[in-house]
């Protein structure tokens, strides 16, 4: 049994250490979106995976002194796949350049480029700072340029109406994207203290951030039943409020390697439902 589990574990374990089970979240959230919202992502969704496969990468690439204490064992383990996370960067750059030009999409092209620019900027000092050092900002990045990923381009097009319903649905995103965000700086606010990186729960403590994401929870459910998602609001509900629970006590870095990222999923899962359901 031993063995068997050992062997699953060894099988699974690229998936979040190379962040493949990640980006198939940020994508999955973003199709899900699309669908609620109906706009288009054909040209979109394999960017978006690859943008957060080459971002993610460069990022666990990037030495940060902090990993030691947060995620060792992802530490360990991605230092035995360097060469995997190499190589998915370079097939992520190239393709992030190639799909746009394939499509004849200047101005996706634009976009893509300019999204990765500031993505970057998040653990490199390309304008003389790293956002990862800036108080609160290092919390608030991702989930701010993964939501500008999924909507501006289409509402650059004028394929996404800026009305009330679109920033209902912009805030329910956002804070579902901030709850797997602060959750996660949470696991990491002993690592980050010692360095002095500012995450929203160093600067909160860990009790006001544990209100903070009972907040986040509430918001997003009466944001889901305000764009009458009712399905979606009540399973996220359910959990998150699980996640909250088992946070109670320590969990080891699998729990949010997985069970954490999984929120991304929960959009994607509810339509899924809805179609075969329907």
């Amino acid at each position: 049994m031993r063995k068997r589990h050992g062997g699953v574990l060894g099988i699974a374990q690229p998936l979040h250490t190379l962040h493949l089970y990640g980006a198939a979240g940020v994508a999955s959230f973003g199709w899900a979106l699309s669908r609620l919202l109906a706009f288009p992502c054909d040209r979109l969704l394999p960017l978006w995976f690859f943008g957060a496969l080459l971002v993610y990468n460069l990022d666990r690439l990037k030495h940060d002194p902090a990993d030691a204490l947060n995620t060792p064992e992802r530490l360990r383990q991605h230092g035995r796949l360097r060469a995997v996370s190499i190589a998915l960067v370079v097939i992520s750059a190239l393709l992030l350049v190639a799909l746009p030009v394939l499509a004849d999409d200047p101005l996706l092209l634009l976009l893509t480029a300019a999204a990765a620019l500031v993505s970057l900027s998040y653990s490199f000092q390309l304008f003389g700072f790293r956002c990862k050092d800036l108080p609160a900002i290092k919390t608030l990045f991702a989930p701010t340029i993964v939501l500008g990923a999924y909507l501006l381009p289409s509402w650059i097009r004028g394929a996404l109406p800026l009305d009330a319903h679109f920033a209902s649905a912009a805030a329910w995103s956002l804070c579902l994207l901030m709850f797997n965000m602060v959750l996660c700086d949470l696991r990491d606010i002993v690592g980050d203290r010692a360095v002095g990186t500012k995450s929203i729960p160093v600067l909160l403590g860990e009790k006001s951030t544990r209100r903070l994401l009972l907040v986040l929870l509430g918001l997003q459910f009466i944001l889901a039943l305000a764009n009458g998602w009712v399905l979606l609001g009540c399973l996220s509900v359910i959990y998150l409020a699980a996640l909250l629970l088992a946070i109670r006590t320590r969990q080891r870095e699998g729990f949010y390697e997985w069970f954490v990222e999984g929120i991304l999923f929960l959009p994607a899962v509810t339509e899924a439902w809805k179609h075969f359901a329907g």
